[in-house]
């Protein structure tokens, strides 16, 4: 894996420290990517990155949308949800995402779909990591 870089492809340097969010959707311990996902934080933390790490399988993220959540151009309410709360809350801390799952039938496990949709809202964005103005 290349080291740590900033927006211009420089390597970082000393004191700046990276807090990367990493999340895996795969249900089956022990699986390949497990692996990935242990790899990537293993990395990320040897490069001296702040790591949040999430098996959303094992903690039992629920990537169902309620009613509540579901609109869509106004800016997410307050989640009432209290791991939802928590991954918005961490995700605005964040400087970079790292994403691992399969790719069955063309996209993404539902756990993930799920977490995107109901973490990444529009409006659920203060640090302005996803690109949003």
């Amino acid at each position: 894996m290349r080291g740590l870089t900033d927006n211009d492809d420089q390597p970082l340097t000393t004191g700046e420290t990276m807090r990367v969010g990493v999340y895996l959707a795969h249900p089956r311990p022990g699986s390949f990517n497990h692996a990935v996902f242990d790899a990537v934080v293993e990395e990320l933390h040897g490069q001296g990155a702040e790591v949040v790490a999430h098996d959303l399988c094992a903690e039992g993220f629920v990537p169902l949308l309620s009613a509540e959540e579901t609109g869509t151009v106004e800016s997410a309410a307050r989640a009432h949800d209290a791991q939802v709360a928590l991954h918005r809350t961490e995700v605005a801390t964040l400087d970079a995402m790292v994403f691992v799952h399969p790719n069955w039938w063309g996209m993404p496990p539902a756990v993930l779909t799920g977490w995107v949709q109901r973490v990444l809202a529009p409006g659920a964005d203060p640090a302005g990591l996803l690109g949003s103005q």
